[in-house]
C-alpha cells in the first residue's frame, strides 16, 4: 500500500500560542499552510494562565476580535496587582497601570489556556488558508532534497518546504535536530486548579521560599471562582534533592501563613499536571535548513515571571514573516535563515538579560539566601511598592537602575 503524502509550502507543528500566532499571521497574508498538533482541542495545558500587556497588544495585532470574543464569553478576569511574598510574609505589591493609559482598561488578565487556545484554534479552523490537523503527532522530521519530511504516527506524511516548530521544549524532534534543552537552563513545574480559595480575584501572588529557590509558587485567580497554583523549581535542584513537586506544593499550601489561610476551605479540581520549562537563559540557535523554532521550543520563557506567552506570540509572528519571505526567495539554507535568530533575539533581548545574569547564581545557596534576605528588607521599606511599579512601566528601566538616586530613594526611611 502506497503511503499517503500531503505537500505544503509551510507547515506549523504545534497550535499553542506560538503556532497559533504564526498561523493567523500567515492567513492575514493569504498564505496557505498546514497546522499539525498532537492534541484534540479543547485540551488542558500547564501554564500560569496570565495575559500581560505584551500579550494583549500581540492579540490586538493578530486579530482584534480575539479579545472581544474572550470578553463576550466571560473568559477573562482583570488583574490589577501582583504581590510578591518573601519568606517574612510581608508582600511587596506591584500595581498595574491601565493598558496604554486608557482609563479602566486592565493591562493584565487571567484566562485558562483551555479557553484561550480553543478560541485561537477556532480562528485557525475558520481560515480558508489553513488546514488544521489535530490528533496528528509528528514522530520524525527528516531533511530531504527539496523538502522537510514530517512523519506522523498514524496518518499521512507531510512534505513541507518550510517548517515552524512550535512544539514546546520537550519534543524529541528538537533533540534529533540538534536542539536539546540544556538541563542547567531547565525548570520543572506542576499546576493544579482549586475552587473555594479565599483570595482577592484581582491580585496574583508569587511566593518565594528557601526550599524552592531557584523557583517559586505562583497563584493566579481565574474566571468562575477558580484558582491556578503553579510550583516551578529548577530541574537541577529537583534532581539533586529528589523533590516530589506534588507533595512540595501541598506542603507549601499548608505551611506558608497567607496560603494556609487562603486554602483552608479550598477544593482541588481535576488532576495536577506537570511540564518542563526550558528557560533558555543563554541565546541559542533557533533555526536550521528549512525550519525555525518558536515559543517554548526556542527556549523563550522569561525567568523572573515564568511567563512565555508574550515571547511565544512575538516569535510566531516573526517566524511567519521569515517563512513567507523564504518561500518567495526559494532559499531555505541554514545560513539564510539565521536572520530569524537575529530578529527574534533583538525583539526579546530585554526579556532574557535578567535570567542570563541571575538564574545561574541562584543555584548557589549563599546567593539565594542573600536575595531572600534582601527581599525581606525591601518589603519593610516605605517606598518600595511605588518605585518598583515605576520601574516596571519605565520605557528604559536600565537607565533608571544606573542612577545612584534610585537606590538612595529606595533605601531611605521616609
Amino acid at each position: 500500500m502506497a503511503e499517503e503524502i500531503i505537500r505544503t509550502e509551510i507547515c506549523i507543528v504545534g497550535a499553542g500560542p506560538a503556532g497559533a500566532a504564526a498561523s493567523i499571521s500567515l492567513s492575514k497574508e493569504g498564505i496557505r499552510h498546514i497546522v499539525a498538533d498532537a492534541a484534540v482541542f479543547p485540551r488542558h495545558k500547564p501554564c500560569g494562565d496570565i495575559l500581560t500587556s505584551g500579550v494583549l497588544r500581540a492579540l490586538r495585532r493578530l486579530n482584534p476580535e480575539i479579545l472581544t470574543r474572550l470578553k463576550e464569553m466571560n473568559l477573562l478576569a482583570p488583574v490589577w496587582k501582583t504581590k510578591v511574598f518573601p519568606p517574612n510574609g510581608k508582600p511587596i505589591s506591584l500595581d498595574f497601570l491601565p493598558l496604554d493609559g486608557e482609563e479602566g482598561q486592565a493591562s493584565c488578565y487571567s484566562v485558562s489556556r483551555y479557553d484561550l487556545d480553543l478560541v485561537l484554534v477556532n480562528l485557525i479552523k475558520a481560515s480558508p488558508f489553513a488546514v488544521f490537523r489535530e490528533n496528528c503527532r509528528i514522530k520524525a522530521a527528516v531533511q530531504t532534497q527539496g523538502c522537510m519530511r514530517l512523519e506522523t504516527e498514524d496518518g499521512p506524511v507531510i512534505e513541507a518546504g518550510m517548517v515552524i516548530f512550535a512544539t514546546g521544549s520537550g519534543s524529541s524532534i528538537l533533540n534529533a535536530l540538534g536542539h536539546p534543552a540544556a538541563r542547567e537552563e531547565t525548570a520543572v513545574g506542576i499546576r493544579a486548579h482549586y475552587e473555594g480559595v479565599k483570595w482577592d480575584p484581582s491580585v496574583t501572588g508569587l511566593f518565594l521560599h528557601p526550599e524552592c529557590m531557584p523557583g517559586g509558587l505562583y497563584l493566579t485567580p481565574l474566571p468562575g471562582g477558580k484558582c491556578n497554583v503553579n510550583l516551578v523549581i529548577s530541574l537541577e535542584k529537583v534532581r539533586k534533592e529528589k523533590l516530589q513537586l506534588r507533595e512540595k506544593m501541598e506542603e507549601l499550601l499548608r505551611s506558608i501563613p497567607a496560603l494556609k489561610e487562603a486554602f483552608s476551605a479550598a477544593r482541588k479540581t481535576g488532576n495536577p499536571e506537570g511540564s518542563k520549562l526550558y528557560l533558555g537563559t543563554k541565546p541559542r540557535k533557533v533555526s536550521g535548513e528549512r525550519y525555525l523554532l518558536a515559543g517554548d521550543a526556542a527556549g523563550l520563557i522569561e525567568f523572573f515571571s515564568g511567563n512565555g506567552i508574550p515571547q511565544a506570540y512575538a516569535s510566531g509572528e516573526i517566524a511567519a514573516g521569515i517563512a513567507a519571505t523564504t518561500c518567495k526567495e526559494r532559499d531555505f539554507s541554514a545560513m539564510k535563515l539565521k536572520r530569524y535568530d537575529a530578529e527574534l533575539y533583538r525583539k526579546i533581548r530585554t526579556d532574557k538579560i535578567g535570567g542570563q545574569l541571575i538564574f545561574p547564581l541562584l543555584h548557589r545557596p549563599l546567593v539565594s539566601r542573600m536575595v531572600l534576605r534582601f527581599l525581606n528588607y525591601l518589603s519593610s521599606r516605605p517606598r518600595t511598592n511605588d518605585m518598583l511599579r515605576d520601574l516596571l512601566y519605565a520605557r528604559n528601566p536600565a537607565k533608571i537602575l544606573r542612577r545612584p538616586s534610585f537606590y538612595l530613594d529606595l533605601f531611605r526611611s521616609k
